[in-house]
């Protein structure tokens, strides 16, 4: 075969290989999306609602117009990844599909994005290999299935390392990748703290190029640096420091070693993944087994054939977990940034030691073909079938759609147990609440709290469930199946209307109407 018939043929081959697995990349991110994980958390809901009020009125739930940062749970959330759910909630609704979309389609963007920054570093297959490690990954997968802002990390700074090095080759991407990595900086609090770290090693990896390249480089620091300056003021401010000062950071050194090591343990990485639910299923690391031979494999051949271009991988790797540790070991979500990065190994480790046996390509389909069945039967047993019986009552809050629905469609007055951690969020949501209203007297986290005061909203009143609670007969109560006895032990008689089970089949909601109340003493 002619050699230039040979490379429109291989070049036809690749193109059918990344779009095979752009379409599996979509199917693991939006199969069943809004039904699993089944349940919905605060945090969607409150992103959710957000968007849905900036889409009525121009404004978030605290009334701010077209906001830098979203109050939100007194969390102050940066705003683009609300503002991107805004169009999906004008085409879908205010509903669970339209919240976790964007992060599918961010997390196929980014399986993209991986594929030619693979590509730029090494070579097309290994470009392929990582775009298929990231398409599989339970890692990636996990965040891409819920409506978190933090999957636009992993996308935004591939994208500005791409674009870095191309620039090696083309100065003017470095406007680009300024630009790229200076979203990263409003995407995720974790993310302020990894770019910064990576991009001043950088800096020394490769000063010659950015000194060879002046202008250019003098004109993408000035964009970053605009990106920075403008979000630093935020930063710095007590409702900047929020979220920091909510989690807690750690500042023991040893503490602090310890979460460090954390991050590279098997246990993290291959067999347990994130003890939190709603970061993890039970039982499955953050990588596949398989990868206990390539992403060893893929440093072995990095050291042995790195180069400055390369060695951003072992900057990367020697970063990734800093932001995590300064809160806790084995963090998935705010290590998430690795994702891609082991995927990127994991290619090159595997390319390398099918070089080292000189594999054919119909050897290497074959392989491939093998390595993809057995991890997904994996991570579908775990993910689609284990996952939605153990997560969507403990994380996952199962069943406020179902009682809030009900309660909206036959009562005038309900009454909800304010053990239900931000109920507020799930009312806002699926009631679809007038934004201009909620504006009026937005609610303070701090209260919408399990073990705060009481509070209401419209005709919901959310409060303490104890033997001196005073409830109006005929009212709508919804309850913790525990909080039944409190109420018929202080004299109350409660007709049972709904029970709502999760998967398991234990009654996690109950709906009740008050029959009848104590009798009062008289006074005298």
């Amino acid at each position: 075969m002619p050699s230039n018939l040979w490379i429109k043929h291989l070049n036809k081959r690749i193109n059918l290989g990344l779009v095979l697995i752009l379409l599996l990349a979509t199917l693991l991110r939006v199969c069943l999306l809004s039904s699993i994980p089944n349940g919905f958390t605060q945090d969607e809901a409150i992103n959710g609602y957000d968007a849905y009020s900036i889409l009525k009125t121009g404004k978030d739930g605290f009334g701010v117009f077209l906001p830098m940062f979203v109050r939100s749970l007194n969390d102050y959330r940066e705003s683009p990844h609300i503002f991107l759910l805004v169009p999906f909630i004008q085409i879908l609704g205010l509903t669970e599909l339209a919240i976790r979309l964007p992060s599918a389609l961010i997390g196929v963007l980014t399986v993209l994005v991986v594929y030619y920054l693979a590509k730029e570093l090494f070579t097309q297959q290994i470009g392929l290999f990582a775009a298929l490690f990231l398409a599989i990954s339970p890692w990636h997968i996990q965040f891409s299935r819920i409506g978190f802002g933090a999957i636009l990390v992993p996308f935004c700074f591939c994208l500005g390392l791409l674009f870095l090095l191309k620039s090696l080759k083309q100065p003017l991407y470095l406007y680009l990748s300024a630009l790229g990595f200076g979203l990263t900086l409003y995407t995720y609090a974790a993310a302020r703290v990894f770019t910064s770290l990576f991009l001043a090693g950088v800096l020394i990896l490769f000063g010659q190029h950015f000194w060879r390249f002046k202008k250019q480089t003098a004109i993408a620091s000035i964009i970053f640096l605009t990106i920075f300056f403008i979000l630093l003021q935020f930063w710095i401010s007590p409702e900047g420091m929020s979220r920091a000062n909510f989690v807690g950071l750690v500042k023991d050194p040893i503490q602090l070693i310890q979460n460090y090591g954390s991050y590279f343990s098997p246990d993290f990485l291959f067999f347990n993944g994130d003890a939190n639910l709603r970061h993890s299923p039970q039982g499955i690391g953050k990588l596949y087994w398989i990868e206990m031979i390539t992403v060893p494999a893929g440093l072995f051949f990095l050291f042995k054939h790195g180069g400055k271009p390369r060695n951003v991988l072992l900057l990367w790797l020697f970063l990734y977990p800093i932001p995590a540790i300064l809160t806790e070991p084995g963090h998935a979500l705010r290590s998430i940034v690795g994702s891609p990065l082991f995927a990127i190994l994991s290619a090159y480790g595997l390319v390398s030691i099918f070089e080292q046996f000189k594999l054919k390509s119909k050897q290497i389909a074959w392989v491939a073909a093998f390595l993809i069945t057995i991890n997904l039967s994996i991570f579908w047993k775990f993910y689609f079938i284990e996952y939605p019986k153990d997560a969507s009552y403990k994380v996952f809050r199962y069943g406020m759609k179902e009682a809030i629905t009900y309660a909206e469609n036959n009562a005038d007055r309900v009454i909800i147990s304010n053990l239900f951690h931000h109920t507020h969020t799930f009312i806002l949501f699926y009631t679809k609440y007038d934004p201009s209203l909620y504006q009026k007297s937005p609610l303070d986290s701090s209260v919408t709290f399990q073990g705060q005061a009481g509070y209401s909203l419209g005709k919901y009143q959310i409060m303490p469930i104890a033997k001196n609670t005073k409830i109006e007969s005929n009212s709508i109560i919804i309850l913790m199946p525990k909080e039944k006895f409190i109420l018929e032990n202080a004299g109350y008689h409660l007709n049972l209307l709904k029970d709502i089970n999760n998967p398991k089949g234990k009654t996690e909601i109950q709906i009740f109407k008050v029959k009848s109340t104590p009798m009062l003493p008289q006074s005298l």
